[in-house]
């Protein structure tokens, strides 16, 4: 029975980092993954661009029970660390808006070959096309056993299996299954990052029209959240970044029972009372033409038809008739306009899982396990997630590459492990991590 000192289960962002830091420190490191290759998931990420970290990483960017469950994973391999981190493996990166890192030849499969490259060069085996069916701890070691009949041990393992979030490039869940064997408390996933699906007799004249906007949330009519950018209306109902932040409140488990409403406001950046008074003016202006007609070069022309006819206008009436009153309903559809949620796409379409492993039994410095010793976690397998905007993927680095480093540093002093040659900048980039994990944790101690 084939033996190691860390076996990661899962090869994906997190877990491919994992290894990389765990056999950096010298400890013979292994992958268990279920696909036929490590890392699909990476390739799809940013449009196939991978916005692999972002400039700001701020505790309000990420959600769970717990989100201050971050800061310590943050403090030993922050945002300049994960860039540094690729920079050092090949990859140029850019900063665009809203501080979102992309490598600068614009490829995801870039970041993923670099990753494997390391991989290799540090001789930690991928053993693809495996799925585990049981995990197991005797005596202070790890027996792993596969679907296939297959057994291997480890001193340590590390769970990087993911969540939930689009099954077809490998998460589906078993992570939870197995930490859950394994002892563990898991709050219930559900699919965050994804389309909003919505209840609207008016979705066909709408789909497939891009706009600058601003979305609110309600529960119950109570704002829940807002938020803005380019949406997309479709036949289900409706996409964009601003959609898909405001995606996670939908099934949380303290409003997901309650009447959820989306408002969409066309002009965000004029209050309503200047745009009704802009409308006035317009109408004013072009008096001898048609509501329909004086709507030109306002909005969306699909647009008309729902607006107007939910404003109670008949589209033919001429501009210079149009009462106050009708001027007033329809400045409001055109500053919040009212959709009824229905819930949203499965979780084939959902970028990550929201819930997970529950933190509280997680140490929050090394990623061990409180229940069983010898156990770690990285990655969307825990009770955290985070907006898009590359947030999902440097937790996903930090916390792998924490939880390699733990794993393979706690049995450093219990068995002379010969370590693998590594280049000096790797030398100075590892002391430079070390040096500033002990100052920040010096400092949270004070």
């Amino acid at each position: 029975m084939k033996e190691y000192d860390v076996v990661i289960i899962g090869g994906g962002a997190s877990g491919l980092t994992a290894a990389i830091s765990s056999a950096r420190k010298g400890a013979k490191t292994a992958i268990m993954e279920r696909l036929p290759r490590v890392g699909k998931k990476i390739l799809v990420t940013g449009n196939g661009r991978c916005n692999f970290s972002n400039a700001s990483l701020k505790r309000k960017n990420y959600h769970g029970t717990n989100p201050a469950f971050i800061g310590y994973v943050f403090s030993q391999f922050n945002g300049l660390q994960i860039q540094e981190f690729f920079e050092e493996l090949g990859i140029l990166y850019k900063e665009e808006e809203d501080g979102r890192i992309f490598p600068r030849c614009d490829q995801a499969g870039a970041i993923l070959d670099v990753l494997r490259f390391e991989c290799l060069r540090l001789h930690v085996e991928a053993l693809c096309d495996r799925e585990v069916s049981t995990i197991s701890n005797e005596d202070g070691q790890f027996k792993i056993q596969f679907q296939n009949g297959e057994e291997f041990l480890s001193r340590k393992v590390i769970l990087t299996a993911g969540g939930k979030a689009s099954p077809q490039f490998g998460s589906n869940g078993s992570g939870f299954a197995l930490a859950e064997k394994l002892g563990h408390k898991i709050i219930d996933p559900y699919p965050s990052l994804v389309q909003l699906k919505l209840e609207d007799e008016y979705l066909k004249h709408l789909k497939g029209i891009k706009v600058d906007a601003r979305v609110s949330l309600y529960a119950d009519e109570s704002l829940i959240d807002a938020r803005e950018g380019e949406v997309l209306f479709t036949e289900y109902g409706i996409s964009g970044i601003p959609v898909l932040q405001l995606s996670r409140y939908v099934h949380h488990p303290e409003i997901r029972n309650k009447s959820m409403n989306l408002h969409v406001d066309l002009f965000p950046e004029i209050q309503f009372y200047d745009l009704k008074k802009q409308l006035i003016d317009r109408f004013q202006r072009l008096e001898y033409k048609s509501i329909e007609d004086s709507m030109i070069g306002l909005i969306n022309k699909r647009m008309f038809l729902p607006t107007l006819a939910l404003a109670g206008i008949d589209r033919t009436k001429l501009s210079s008739n149009l009462s106050g009153a009708e001027i007033e309903k329809l400045t409001h559809q055109l500053k919040d306009r009212k959709f009824v949620i229905k819930g949203t796409l499965s979780w084939r379409d959902a970028q990550i899982t929201a819930g997970g492993v529950a933190t509280e039994e997680i140490e929050d410095r090394t990623l061990e396990s409180k229940i069983v010793p010898g156990l770690y976690f990285a990655g969307e397998v825990i009770d955290i997630h985070g907006d898009s905007g590359g947030f999902n993927l440097a937790w996903a680095w930090a916390s792998g590459y924490v939880a390699g480093m733990h794993a393979a540093s706690s049995i450093l002093g219990k068995k002379k492990i010969k370590r693998r040659r590594i280049s000096n900048v790797q030398s100075a980039f590892a002391n430079a991590t070390a040096r500033q994990a002990r100052n920040n944790h010096d400092k949270r101690e004070e």
